[in-house]
């Protein structure tokens, strides 16, 4: 996860007046922040998920994917119950990991759809390092199916 993290970390866009960072720190993470947030959702990070946040911190993905302690809530109703959400984008649609196979899932702010974007925590941050982390462009080419928050 270090070499993927080390890519990210080192990247940059091109602004309209200067280069600047893909990624933007908001807060360094350390084991303690990871141990009280294991706490508060109940759930075991994935070891992918903990390395990225240890290694980059709490921040956001060019300006458009945000990593914070805040985003990390327990999913309490549906299908995917259990599922902790970990980054939400500027639409606020919400990431979440699921418990058992660690599956990426993204839960769409505007409608009661969700998709499985990614095996991992790594594949994840793979796919949008593929896609050159236009996450919004992602989300807007995956094909949603309807999720029952009553289930």
């Amino acid at each position: 996860m270090r070499d993927l993290a080390d890519r990210i970390l080192s990247r940059t866009r091109k602004g309209w007046i200067r280069t600047k960072p893909l990624f933007e720190p908001h807060r360094a993470v350390s084991e303690d922040d990871l141990a009280h947030v294991e706490r508060e959702v109940d759930a075991r990070l994935p070891a992918d998920l903990k390395a990225w946040l240890l290694a980059a911190g709490y921040g956001d993905i060019d300006g458009d994917l945000s990593f914070r302690a805040e985003w990390f809530k327990r999913v309490d109703r549906g299908e995917a119950k259990g599922a902790v959400m970990f980054a939400q984008d500027t639409l606020g649609n919400f990431y979440a990991f699921t418990r058992q196979e660690e599956r990426i899932i993204l839960f769409s702010r505007s409608s009661p759809e969700y998709a499985v974007l990614a095996s991992g925590f790594r594949a994840f941050l793979e796919e949008l390092e593929r896609r050159d982390f236009k996450v919004m462009d992602w989300v807007e080419s995956v094909a949603l199916l309807p999720y029952d928050w009553d289930a």
